[in-house]
């Protein structure tokens, strides 16, 4: 009886009779650098944001969920999203009104060194040698990973869960000592 079940479903597949569509393309770039993910730039005007996404979804969100510091009970940010799928989070500069930084939140973005949402701490470690970890200074369990400087902090990783680090209780950043735990969003943000 499994013999014929499985050649009955292998004829079905076959003779087209179940279908099965292939994925959907992913609808963007699929990069991350310091200053872009997908067509998305630092510095663009919304106008042309929503222009080079036209029929993507744009819905207001909220900074705090993500560590930021809440901003009068109102939406501070945007979530661009792609067929129900969240693709990332853009906030403005107070002063130009333009794109100043980026929540990548969406798993097929990467890096040049292939790290993306779900690449595990062991991975960024092994791609990117210089990492260091801290705790989020506001969100208990919340790490921040960097390879950047004071002056140039580049691409930030965030980790939900905590503490990642060799000296668990500080506050200095250190090399990651955990080397499962999940990237859950990266942070495009200018210094």
């Amino acid at each position: 009886m499994r013999k014929f079940l499985s050649l009955f479903s292998c004829w079905l597949l076959l003779s087209g009779s179940i279908s099965q569509a292939p994925p959907a393309a992913f609808p963007d770039v699929p990069t991350i650098t310091e200053t872009s993910v997908g067509k998305a730039r630092i510095g663009m005007p919304i106008a042309k944001l929503k222009e080079t996404y036209q029929g993507f979804s744009f819905t207001p969100t909220y900074l705090a969920k993500y560590g930021f510091d809440g901003s009068n009970g109102k939406p501070d940010a945007i979530t661009v999203s792609s067929a129900g799928q969240k693709l990332f989070i853009y906030f403005l500069s107070e002063q130009t009104k333009k794109v100043s930084g980026f929540i990548v939140l969406h798993p097929t973005y990467k890096t040049a060194a292939g790290i993306h949402v779900g690449s595990t701490s062991g991975q960024l470690k092994a791609a990117v040698p210089a990492v260091r970890v801290a705790p989020h200074e506001f969100v208990e369990n919340m790490q921040i990973a960097s390879a950047g400087t004071e002056e140039h902090i580049g691409l930030e990783y965030i980790f939900q869960r905590g503490p990642m680090g060799k000296d668990r209780d500080s506050i200095e950043p250190s090399e990651i000592a955990t080397p499962s735990a999940k990237v859950s969003w990266v942070l495009i943000k200018p210094n």
